[in-house]
């Protein structure tokens, strides 16, 4: 805090509200009509989803959907606050965001706000939970390859070189492990993960802006049962490029996974009990 706060006027309080207020209710015209009374003609509006100048453009800036979405996640607003020439009003966010919170940084002209800096803090740390794939989660793997997401598999080579690969088989396999089918027997990944069986897992849906990170041990599954599962849970186009069944089934089985959905962020750890 600077050593020039001082009083907020009320007039700047009912200005801040009236902000607000547009992004918490974006399809209200009613509110971004008594905000846009409350803005500078050369207004200017910077934050993490863009710059907005003019009214206009700060009105529509404002109807940013995902700034709306992340401000009524349970944030905890604080009073505005005097600091110099700007008043500053803070948000901060369940743990569970993608962002630890927010600072608005209002300056005015005269009755009028005439510039606002949104800026973001970082993620609070997710309290971990025992690691236990969600069906939303086994939907999102099980899915990836229709749903034109393909996961991406990671392993490392005698010369410690890291490897990356899509994979249209990958799939949940029980609620504490994912597992793949391999095609080809010789191929990198069943060559390797015997003596280095670390592993990192990747799925991302920019659409629903979804991403999860699995880490885990990866292992030839040879019992005839596994493989016939494994096989089976494969993707159709999966199945049909090795309809003779020549490849592995691999099972990776998980130690941490790390992510975020609409339904916030998450940590799993595999328990050591």
């Amino acid at each position: 805090m600077s050593d020039h706060a001082g009083a907020v006027e009320a007039y700047q309080t009912d200005a801040i509200e009236a902000y607000l207020s547009a992004i918490l209710s974006p399809g209200i015209a009613a509110a971004a009509a008594v905000l846009a009374g409350l803005l500078a003609d050369d207004v200017v509006v910077q934050t993490s989803f863009g710059t907005a100048d003019g009214v206009d453009a700060v009105l529509a800036l404002l109807r940013e959907p995902r700034l709306a979405g992340l401000l009524a996640a349970g944030a905890h607003w604080s009073p505005p606050s005097a600091d110099g020439d700007r008043v500053l009003v803070t948000a901060t966010l369940p743990a569970t965001a993608p962002f630890g919170g927010l600072e608005l940084s209002f300056h005015f002209a005269g009755a009028k706000i005439s510039r606002v800096e949104h800026l973001t803090f970082p993620p609070a740390p997710v309290p971990p939970e025992e690691l236990r794939l969600t069906d939303d989660i086994k939907r999102a793997v099980n899915g990836a390859l229709d749903n034109k997401t393909p996961m991406l598999i990671a392993y490392r080579d005698d010369g410690n070189e890291i490897h990356l690969s899509f994979r249209g088989s990958i799939q949940a396999y029980g609620d504490e492990a994912l597992a793949l089918w391999a095609r080809d027997p010789d191929g990198g990944l069943p060559r390797n993960i015997a003596a280095r069986p670390q592993v990192t897992l990747f799925y991302h849906d920019p659409a629903s802006r979804t991403s999860y990170s699995f880490y885990g041990r990866a292992r030839v599954a040879v019992e005839p049962a596994a493989r016939a599962t494994i096989y089976a849970g494969a993707n159709p186009r999966e199945q049909q490029a090795d309809f003779s069944q020549r490849g592995v089934a691999i099972v990776v089985d998980l130690d941490k996974v790390e992510g975020r959905s609409q339904a916030g962020r998450i940590l799993m750890l595999r328990s050591t009990a």
